[in-house]
């Protein structure tokens, strides 16, 4: 969209694809923020759990995997919603 088209719409009021546009910049903005403080929080007691019980490496080393991957998985479902209210919807 134009510009100008836009700030005509935001004198006049929220439209449909105005709505879309806020939603879609929220939903990845918050999933990406998320996501980054879940995994850093993730893998900082993963290695502090390494480092008081060195013999527990494997054990938590394939928890920390898993729990990044959902925490990815997280980030990456937010993506598809922010692509289908920018483009689809």
């Amino acid at each position: 969209m134009d510009a100008l088209v836009l700030a005509q719409e935001a004198a006049t009021g929220l439209t449909d694809s105005g709505l879309g546009l806020l939603g879609g910049g929220l939903a990845i903005g918050l999933a990406g923020g998320g996501g980054a403080v879940g995994i850093g929080i993730l893998w900082s007691k993963g290695l502090e759990g390494i480092g008081r019980q060195p013999e527990s490496r494997g054990t938590l080393q394939g928890l920390m995997f898993l729990g990044f991957a959902l925490a990815e998985a997280q980030v990456l479902y937010a993506f598809v919603v922010t692509i289908l209210l920018l483009f689809v919807l």
